[in-house]
């Protein structure tokens, strides 16, 4: 139902990216079932630091990479997320964030594979560890909510943006992309979550991606079909799609 409601609304290829042991193995499956239609990414979200060690995690990874490599096109959802220590003192458990995403992000330019990232209330440190690594891999920050300076930074780091439908009633977000190249930005859904107008409320899914282009070609001044087509290109770009 979901990927047929996407191919109507022209939506063709999917990228599913996992967050944990589970939902990485459910996003190769769906992979292994929609080949050339579904794509899966493969990580660890900054709140399974709690649960499993870097070492451990960047074996786990590797289990699934030589097992499924093909059906993979990137390392992630992966990155920081501080939002829920904004009360507390948690110096020990941002240092367990940085230090599995280190894993990732290493583990990312090992395979050639970009990195989709996860950044929430924690963008000077997310580019501290980011720039610490040598080789560094490309990637996308996801549902991207930093300001015209972070999008700045990650333009220099080659690093794209990706924007959600709540680009449809987030005045925040409408002015910062209306200054971002459209050749740095990904459409996403974050679904179920974050569902465009006039839809909000409901459960996302990928049809509702050609709101969220038509939102954007507002703000750039240009078409849907130019946001598509560019965003398109800018996907297959980064994660080698055909």
């Amino acid at each position: 139902m979901v990927l047929g409601n996407a191919k109507k609304a022209g939506v063709k290829k999917i990228i599913v990216p996992g967050v944990d042991m589970r939902s990485n193995t459910d996003a190769i499956h769906l992979a292994a079932l929609h080949p050339n239609e579904i794509y899966a990414s493969i990580g660890l979200h900054p709140y399974e630091a709690q649960k499993i060690k870097p070492d451990a995690a960047r074996d786990e990874l590797e289990t699934l990479l030589a097992a499924s490599r093909d059906a993979i096109v990137a390392i992630g959802e992966c990155g920081l997320d501080y939002h829920i220590y904004k009360d507390e003192d948690a110096t020990s458990k941002k240092r367990v964030q940085k230090e599995l995403f280190t894993a990732q992000l290493t583990l990312a330019a090992s395979h050639h594979l970009p990195i989709i990232i996860h950044v929430r209330d924690a963008y000077e440190d997310f580019f501290n560890t980011f720039d610490k690594i040598t080789d560094k891999p490309t990637g996308v920050i996801h549902c991207f909510s930093g300001g015209l300076q972070e999008a700045r930074m990650a333009k220099e780091r080659k690093l794209f943006i990706g924007v959600d439908g709540n680009i449809t009633y987030s005045k925040t977000l409408q002015r910062i992309v209306s200054d971002i190249p459209l050749s740095q930005i990904l459409l996403e859904t974050d679904a179920p979550y974050l569902t465009p107008i006039p839809h909000r409320g409901e459960r996302n899914e990928p049809k509702y991606i050609p709101l969220t282009a038509a939102c954007i070609a507002e703000l750039l001044h240009t078409t849907p079909k130019a946001v598509m087509t560019q965003t398109t290109e800018n996907a297959k770009q980064l994660f080698q799609m055909i």
